[in-house]
């Protein structure tokens, strides 16, 4: 269902338009209600006559204050440049002190301080590193000490030390408690994180090994099939043109002989990756098989088609392997323009009856597909099968 309009404009304005941007601002507005409930133990404390208005509203007005600046630094953008974008440590630690503060006002209200500091903790170990989520218990634990020890010297009639160190041992241990758990629940968090990353890319090797040919880095025969037949059915529907192009490295062999099956894999390796930076973005390149290759060229006739290979097929004659100074390949190609419901292996057949007679003639050329070629190639692959 569309949000009106005017709630998105609103929401565009309170959290801003990147979605990354939007959850940090959301996960800042988590932190609305501790605020609240602060400001209300100090407006309630204010009411019972437990604080006076002077201190009542400069409490208020700080928490308010606290609040409106974390929002300006993560809405603003300004906090994006740190590891947690959220400012989660420093937010935390800040909520915090000012709840020490309220804690050393708030009289008999001072215990319901206790518990959110307690819930700021328990929301910023979600967000925090273990090793955070524990010295944030320590700190705490440490101001704690300083206000106690802080009202028994300046103030012993209303806070007499006994019952304030009482105060302290059980709110001090109950805070450690917390944060050894929130270090557990931290640790537990980081973990499980990493083991879903190790999990991501393990999948993501996964796919890669599934889909591309290992030593080249372009797609494998398996994926190809499958795109090309897509394409196909799109040809069929659509009558958009398509080409494949079958290509052969020239006396592969001879290099191999010469310079070595390191030269070959070369050869391979570099002949793949400057051919996928040479086609459109579109296009898909795929090792066949051995020293051939296949090119999709999608939404191009065969004379766009024919001119792609030959721009590629003249870089190819520059190009330099390194390691290997002094060697120099070409290519054959043959390319077919796709028919409407052709299946995928008459496309081939045509593109390889071009690229037999392209080697035919003397190799380092490309030739397009026809019906004479196709009858050429049926014939000597039947006097071969007549010979062997």
């Amino acid at each position: 269902m569309n949000k009106p309009f005017w709630l998105e404009a609103l929401a565009n304005w309170v959290l801003g338009r990147d979605p990354h941007l939007r959850r940090h601002v959301l996960m800042l507005m988590f932190t609305l209600e501790p605020y609240a409930v602060c400001v209300g133990v100090i407006l309630h404390s204010k009411y019972l006559k437990l604080l006076d208005a002077p201190t009542a509203h400069s409490l208020t007005a700080v928490s308010v204050l606290s609040f409106a600046v974390m929002y300006v630094l993560i809405r603003s953008g300004w906090s994006q440049r740190f590891g947690d974008p959220v400012l989660t440590f420093p937010h935390a630690l800040v909520s915090i002190l000012l709840c020490m503060a309220a804690y050393t006002q708030l009289g008999e209200n001072r215990g319901n301080v206790m518990i959110l500091i307690a819930q700021t903790i328990v929301l910023a170990m979600f967000r925090l590193k273990p090793t955070q989520v524990l010295a944030l218990g320590i700190c705490t634990i440490v101001a704690l000490a300083g206000c106690v020890m802080g009202l028994a010297v300046f103030s012993p009639t209303r806070y007499p030390a006994s019952s304030g160190w009482t105060h302290f041992v059980v709110g001090g241990s109950t805070l450690l408690t917390l944060s050894l758990i929130g270090k557990w629940v931290s640790d537990i968090r980081v973990r499980i994180g990493r083991q879903a990353r190790e999990l991501q890319e393990a999948v993501d090797t996964v796919k890669q090994m599934a889909t591309t040919d290992m030593l080249t880095g372009a797609l494998n025969r398996r994926m190809m099939t499958e795109l090309a037949e897509a394409e196909l059915k799109l040809v069929e529907r659509t009558g958009i043109p398509m080409c494949l192009a079958l290509i052969d490295i020239d006396h592969f062999k001879h290099v191999n002989d010469q310079f070595g099956h390191h030269a070959g894999d070369a050869v391979l390796r570099g002949m793949a990756q400057h051919a996928q930076g040479q086609i459109r973005q579109v296009d898909k390149f795929a090792r066949w098989g051995g020293e051939e290759f296949l090119v999709m060229l999608p939404s191009i006739p065969a004379t766009e088609g024919m001119n792609a290979i030959e721009r590629l097929r003249l870089s190819i004659e520059k190009l330099d392997y390194p390691g290997y100074p002094q060697l120099r390949v070409t290519f054959s190609a043959g390319i077919a323009q796709a028919k409407p419901g052709e299946a995928l292996e008459q496309l081939i057949e045509r593109a390889d009856a071009a690229l037999y007679e392209a080697k035919r003639q003397g190799r380092n050329r490309s030739l397009l597909a026809s019906p004479e070629l196709v009858s050429v190639h049926a014939e000597a692959l039947s006097t071969r099968e007549v010979l062997s």
